[in-house]
């Protein structure tokens, strides 16, 4: 599998960087690069993932989105934070402030990887957001249960590949190609999990043991997934994977 990509910024050192973290990653394939947002259109269709500038000259990035009827998968890469929510309303994959780092750059490809394989399924990507539970609900079962459209899903921890934490929300990826957002922290869920199958690798990541294909480096893998491996995590993921 390779996910097509193109860049598109008006900074060369910018274009630079990112070209050479998507070096890093097998599954990515650097398509082409642009300067401007209105090159960008003409190959709306031969790319899979978008890396996008939203200060350029001329036409902005989210202009340009706005502008688009059929877009590919979108990471919004910017020096200004304050375009955030205007982004996501835009229905983006993630949202980089420059500087951007390696690590955090390879979190957003994940989520773009993740709904890259979700779409060539064919599989609905379901995002609504449940009510808070308190932890006596939750506490000594073995599922929890997620809003989604106009009814209550269960979600039984055998089904949970890996979650990610989201702030205030986090994800929960299900191995039957399901998204799920609940409006809670990882570590009110690190309190109803169990710690004998399910581990925290990262400040923003857990994930489900016997999920896991293969560990090495800074790297855990499920179903292809990379996640990376945090600092402060390492040593309890070493005693598990070793």
């Amino acid at each position: 599998m390779k996910i097509r990509c193109l860049i598109a910024d008006d900074e060369p050192l910018a274009i630079k960087l990112i070209a050479d973290y998507v070096s890093r990653i097998p599954h990515l394939e650097l398509t082409t690069t642009c300067k401007r947002a209105t090159d960008v259109a003409g190959f709306v269709g031969q790319v899979d993932l978008l890396f996008l500038d939203i200060k350029m000259p001329g036409l902005t990035g989210l202009e340009l989105l706005r502008s688009l009827t059929v877009k590919p998968l979108v990471i919004l890469i910017t020096a200004f934070s304050e375009h955030a929510i205007e982004g996501f309303e835009l229905d983006v994959v993630d949202y980089l402030v420059k500087p951007v780092t390696f690590e955090r750059f390879l979190l957003a490809v994940n989520k773009a990887t993740r709904q890259y394989q979700l779409q060539k399924q064919n599989v609905p990507n379901i995002q609504n957001i449940t009510e808070p539970t308190t932890q006596e609900e939750e506490i000594a079962k073995d599922y929890f249960f997620v809003k989604s459209g106009f009814k209550s899903v269960r979600i039984n921890f055998s089904d949970i590949l890996y979650i990610e934490g989201l702030k205030e929300y986090v994800s929960i990826y299900t191995s039957d190609g399901r998204k799920f957002i609940k409006l809670a922290s990882l570590r009110d869920l690190e309190r109803i999990l169990p710690t004998k199958t399910f581990l925290r690798t990262h400040k923003s990541y857990i994930v489900a043991v016997q999920k896991v294909t293969a560990a090495y480096g800074n790297i855990v893998e499920i179903e292809k997934i990379e996640l990376p491996v945090g600092r402060s995590f390492k040593e309890d993921v070493l005693k598990v994977f070793s």
